[in-house]
């Protein structure tokens, strides 16, 4: 009698589950990247832009769904003004406006198929980079997921390249043990690239010549799994990336440093820490949200405030979390944008940011941050400003 065929398909998968990885999952490790490469990057188009290359180039990826942005003609701009050759890799296609726009402004424009994410643009764009140019001193990979750079922030691309090293994230993320929410007194903060999880946030990143010619950095890139699965992009890239750095022994760090963040904030007035507690921005976590809900910021004591800080750092990021404190007190020049439409409050935190940038761009930025709040958290109640 045969097998029926749910049965023949259970015995398939059992390898695969055995393995703790599903069949598309393996499929997607070992067939995405090919696929691209022989299918989907026949339909890339390469442009070449008036920006004569130089030593520095920049890896700009952009997602214009709404066409090209000031904002991004503004990051543009501060790239070639500080020596950067900018590559501008769009993961849609653009239009002859458009495209024209970037001509003047830009090295080098592809035009991608959407796929992989940020990291499947990187590596279209570093790729080619290598195989066109040779003498590169430094890469640097932007996306815009983030407003770049801030009004009133230090020069990113600067105190990048006074570091000296051959990778540099400007923030990073998961670098403390998990931490439960509801416990948030609780934690002792250690934060340290050793962490299983740690890595460096890919929206901006800036990687040596050295480490661009090392022919196994390469083949990282060229082997890269591509997958449109955000998580596992998350995994093989953001940290796969760093872990690959790390253990190469290859040099690394940040513009902003957090290990001693726990020290910064026992400087501060209790009025401070309270300020800082009531704009922690929290975009996806529901339980840290009420933690935060139900936590009585105005009675608090100051080690509260700095535990329920430290906290959400060490769950979301510094990047995503505590934008003003970085910015007012770092200098951090990057702001992310996901939050205004992923939680109401969190929109509202970060429009009461971007109102006060200030100067032209600091208008344009929150111009362009109340149209993402319309376009994609129209669900939410008209903004509150909140101080």
């Amino acid at each position: 009698m045969p097998l029926p065929f749910w049965k023949i398909q259970r015995e398939l998968a059992r390898p695969f589950k055995q393995l703790g990885v599903s069949p598309a999952r393996l499929g997607s490790l070992f067939l995405s990247q090919p696929y691209y490469d022989l299918v989907l990057a026949r339909k890339k188009q390469i442009t070449e832009g008036g920006i004569a290359a130089t030593p520095k180039l920049a890896v700009y990826l952009i997602f214009p769904q709404s066409g090209l942005l000031a904002s991004h003609e503004i990051a543009l701009t501060h790239l070639v003004e500080n020596g950067y050759a900018p590559i501008v890799v769009s993961n849609l296609p653009l239009g002859d406006a458009d495209k024209l726009r970037l001509r003047q402004q830009a090295t080098l424009i592809i035009e991608r198929p959407n796929f992989g994410y940020d990291f499947g643009g990187y590596r279209d764009g570093l790729l080619e980079a290598v195989a066109r140019f040779s003498g590169t001193e430094r890469l640097v990979l932007l996306n815009d997921s983030a407003w770049f750079p801030l009004p009133g922030s230090a020069n990113w691309l600067q105190e990048a390249e006074a570091m000296e090293l051959d990778f540099v994230g400007a923030a990073t993320n998961y670098g403390h043990a998990r931490v439960n929410p509801e416990d948030f007194r609780e934690i002792e903060w250690s934060y340290s690239s050793t962490h299983r999880n740690f890595h460096y946030c890919s929206f901006a990143l800036m990687i040596s010549g050295a480490l661009l010619r090392d022919p196994a950095f390469l083949r990282f890139w060229q082997k890269f799994p591509l997958t449109n699965n955000k998580t596992v992009t998350v995994r093989r890239g953001e940290i796969g990336l760093s872990r690959w750095v790390i253990e190469n022994g290859r040099s690394h760090g940040t513009t902003l440093q957090i290990s001693d963040l726990d020290r910064e904030l026992a400087q501060l007035p209790t009025g401070d820490l309270r300020q800082i507690a009531a704009q922690t921005i929290i975009p996806e976590m529901a339980r840290m949200k009420k933690v935060k809900a139900e936590f009585d910021i105005e009675t608090a004591t100051d080690n509260e405030l700095i535990r329920f800080i430290l906290t959400s750092v060490a769950r979301q990021g510094i990047s995503y979390t505590h934008p003003r404190l970085v910015h007012d007190r770092r200098g951090f020049g990057f702001l992310k944008k996901s939050p205004l439409w992923l939680d109401e409050q969190a929109s509202d935190l970060t429009l009461a940011f971007t109102r006060d940038l200030s100067g032209e761009v600091g208008a344009v930025i929150h111009k362009e941050a109340m149209d993402l709040r319309h376009q994609r958290g129209a669900r939410f109640a008209p903004p509150a400003l909140v101080s």
